[in-house]
């Protein structure tokens, strides 16, 4: 009789923070109150915060879109025209 084991691998990265001693003390002491590593209860609270801030994820968003303002002023039928008039492929043969 074969059993069957499902494996899960779960990539993770390496990264290296600074905290002040309150804040390393409060996490200390919150990890140990829950009896979790001082790292899960780091990837637990920003899952939570990254989770819920919907408003920041939007806000971000649209800050990323802000240089697309500038095409505001164009005119988009002369921008077609124009690159039209100078492309080489829908002029090619012609000199």
């Amino acid at each position: 009789m074969f059993s069957l084991i499902q494996w899960t691998i779960i990539l993770m990265h390496r990264t290296q923070i600074y905290l002040h001693d309150e804040l390393h003390g409060q996490l200390k002491r919150r990890a140990i109150s829950t009896g979790v590593s001082m790292s899960e209860l780091i990837r637990q609270t920003l899952e939570r915060g990254i989770k819920n801030d919907l408003v920041a994820d939007a806000q971000t968003f649209f800050e990323q879109l802000e240089p697309l303002q500038s095409f505001a002023i164009l005119d988009a039928k002369t921008c077609v025209e124009d690159l039209r008039s100078r492309s080489r492929i829908l002029h090619k043969g012609k000199v």
